[in-house]
């Protein structure tokens, strides 16, 4: 079977390393094959000095991905991959525990597909909010289910 390509669209600074891990270490590395710009990128230098090359690297694996995985909170440039991933049509999954400041973000909200959460006081905040209202939410135990809902992502936008 050939495995289910992912995009991690989360910020690279070092503070965001251990949410991102923390996520990724739970997808089955035999189901998904994860780019996490955070291993490929400078994460430790100025994003203004970033040579194109970066742009470029990140780009072909946007390209590649069958799905982008956003984990808030996330930074600018992560509002651009989101864009993108809305205008081919290719599902924007967020994963999202209590993190709270990208739901200011109304254009992002309007792209992204899933919500999905493992925290039932964010759940019930995604459920009024004005724009996600209207978008797939979705509430796990634990973040192991998200192996489950990415296959089946998958596999619906295959079929269409």
């Amino acid at each position: 079977m050939k495995k289910i390509n992912i995009y991690i669209i989360a910020r690279i600074d070092k503070d965001a390393h251990t949410w991102i891990d923390g996520v990724c270490d739970k997808l089955d590395k035999n189901i998904f094959d994860i780019f996490s710009p955070k291993d490929h990128n400078p994460w430790n230098e100025k994003h203004e000095f970033f040579s194109k090359q970066v742009f470029d690297t990140d780009l072909v694996a946007i390209e590649k991905s069958d799905i982008g995985l956003m984990l808030p909170e996330y930074g600018c440039d992560c509002s651009w991959e989101a864009g993108w991933y809305a205008s081919r049509k290719k599902p924007v999954v967020v994963f999202v525990n209590d993190q709270a400041k990208w739901l200011k973000d109304w254009m992002v909200k309007g792209g992204v597909d899933y919500v999905i959460t493992n925290n039932q006081k964010t759940l019930a905040i995604l459920q009024k909010d004005p724009i996600l209202k209207y978008k797939k939410i979705i509430s796990i135990e634990n973040i192991a289910e998200l192996n489950h809902l990415l296959r089946a992502i998958h596999e619906k936008q295959s079929m269409e």
